[in-house]
């Protein structure tokens, strides 16, 4: 048998198992049945979740401060304008505040005791006659600075 004549009748094998295949999947084939009932379904407006503040970590030392700049976006990623300038208040613990004149930037300065100090930074995004509160968290945390070096100091020479 030459393998040409071997490989047609093992092509022709698989086809008709193909065929078969086919033929007792058609048999498998539930009857359509009229349906049992529906769902009222009723979709409302998409709204946005609920804003909530956004909270930023930072960490120092307390011999440090930090700046920190605000750069408002829309949700597509463009600039964005503020109405009036933002406030920055110290909800917690014992570092300050040094808030640049347009409410855009702040020097966070540490406490001179290591801690947390949440701020809360709130703008309106509403540039008409209403108020959208615009509102994010700032987390400073406070670690204590190490020591460098010993500090050594060299006394008077005495006699013995």
């Amino acid at each position: 048998m030459s393998k040409s004549h071997e490989h047609n009748e093992i092509a022709c094998a698989i086809r008709e198992g193909f065929s078969e295949l086919a033929q007792a999947i058609d048999g498998l084939k539930p009857e359509c049945s009229k349906p049992k009932g529906h769902f009222d379904i009723s979709i409302g407006l998409v709204t946005r979740k609920e804003n909530k503040p956004m909270a930023v970590a930072i960490k120092i030392t307390n011999a440090q401060k930090v700046n920190v700049t605000l750069n408002p976006r829309t949700d597509s990623g463009k600039p964005a304008k503020l109405d009036g300038a933002p406030t920055w208040t110290v909800v917690d613990g014992e570092s300050t505040v040094v808030v640049a004149a347009d409410g855009l930037s702040a020097d966070l300065i540490s406490s001179d005791n290591p801690g947390d100090t949440t701020f809360l930074v709130d703008a309106d995004a509403d540039l008409g006659s209403g108020v959208e509160d615009l509102q994010e968290t700032i987390t400073l945390t406070v670690a204590g600075e190490n020591a460098k070096n010993l500090g050594i100091t060299v006394g008077e020479p005495t006699n013995k």
